[in-house]
């Protein structure tokens, strides 16, 4: 996967020939990921673990893209941006540009067309709603995105993802990550809106994978403009 350094530019105006998303609200994430040994096959102890900052750009009404940035060094981001409606793209960008930039101005040599093909995965998945969990004496509501087929997930050995969503952020549609993820919530509207606090995957063998923790939400304004001759969405 090619990386490239985007011009991000501080304008004022809008063209008619380009196609906007908007961003509401700038989360803060850490995420830590986790490796364990094994001993015969069998995973045993907690090995190490590594953690990093990620920070999404989403919209509070429109939870169809979102913006993922993570830090690749103390200059850059890498900056994926994704509609589930059919727009992808990957760059990179200088951390002093992105942070000031109101609009994120992206040429369409950069920009691809999402396919989704993996639209069929929804009839293999589902979400359930959990019981509320109490975290530091405080009650959240939980849901978890897994399996609905045992012998396909025994097969594949498939990992359940959980979702514990933070109060008072009701506002905010469900902060999907997953394109899967999106066209399960999309396909029925089963779970609660809100940004989630915590989102962690457990694999087939019930060892925790990564964890990915809220630190903190804050409200902006800013917008990813691409040219209408790569706006691929359905959503023209």
């Amino acid at each position: 996967m090619k990386y490239l350094t985007i011009l991000l530019l501080l304008i004022s105006t809008y063209s008619f020939s380009q196609k906007h998303y908007n961003f509401d609200y700038l989360l803060e994430y850490d995420v830590t990921y986790y490796k364990h040994s094994e001993k015969g096959g069998i995973t045993d102890t907690l090995q190490n673990e590594k953690t990093l900052k990620k920070y999404y750009l989403t919209n509070s009404k429109f939870n169809n893209y979102k913006a993922e940035i993570t830090e690749l060094d103390t200059l850059t981001y890498q900056l994926i941006f994704t509609d589930n409606l059919g727009v992808s793209l990957n760059v990179t960008a200088l951390k002093k540009d992105l942070d000031n930039a109101e609009f994120i101005n992206v040429d369409c040599k950069y920009v691809k067309k999402l396919s989704n093909r993996f639209n069929y995965q929804t009839k293999h998945y589902d979400f359930i709603n959990l019981n509320d969990t109490l975290l530091k004496d405080m009650s959240y509501k939980r849901y978890k995105l897994t399996s609905i087929k045992p012998k396909r997930t025994k097969r594949h050995k498939l990992a359940t993802l959980f979702y514990i969503i933070e109060d008072s952020t009701a506002f905010h549609l469900p902060h999907l990550i997953h394109t899967t993820a999106y066209n399960e919530f999309n396909k029925e509207h089963s779970i609660p809106n809100g940004i989630f606090k915590e989102r962690y995957l457990v694999d087939y063998d019930g060892n925790l994978d990564f964890r990915e923790r809220l630190i903190s939400i804050q409200k902006i304004d800013k917008k990813l403009v691409i040219g209408d001759e790569c706006n691929y969405s359905a959503n023209k």
